[in-house]
């Protein structure tokens, strides 16, 4: 465990009555985690591989719907803390670009893409504010 407090960062039993299904409350949770885990962000629990192959049915059977701080590197929980509010602001937006709801967001290629670009973008210019 990366924390001896444990302390969730987002839920998908939060989302579920506005989501509907598990899948669309979870969307956003998993793409988070799946790239926390392609960059060395996720705990070492973390296969980054079962992660590419879903990350929506990753978070809702390995992780029981939610991210606690213990799936994420000590680095990983302080990016989180930083930045994921604003990621949920970038769900939003991205949504409203496609014109779906916030948790129509479609699960493909193009989805993971935008994703990884913002999230990386967003950790260089936090790793470098750090330095």
């Amino acid at each position: 465990m990366c924390n001896t407090r444990l302390m969730a960062i987002d839920r998908g039993d939060s989302h579920f009555d506005d989501a509907g299904t598990w899948e669309r409350a979870c969307r956003h949770i998993g793409l988070f985690l799946w790239w926390a885990a392609g960059r060395g962000l996720a705990s070492e629990e973390h296969d980054p591989s079962a992660l590419a192959e879903d990350p929506t049915q990753y978070v809702i059977s390995e992780c029981d719907t939610k991210l606690w701080n213990e799936d994420l590197s000590d680095e990983g929980n302080a990016f989180a803390e930083a930045a994921y509010d604003a990621y949920l602001g970038e769900v939003s937006a991205y949504a409203k670009s496609l014109r779906v709801g916030d948790y129509d967001i479609p699960a493909n290629a193009a989805t993971k893409a935008h994703f990884s670009l913002w999230l990386d973008r967003r950790l260089d210019a936090w790793r470098a504010a750090k330095s």
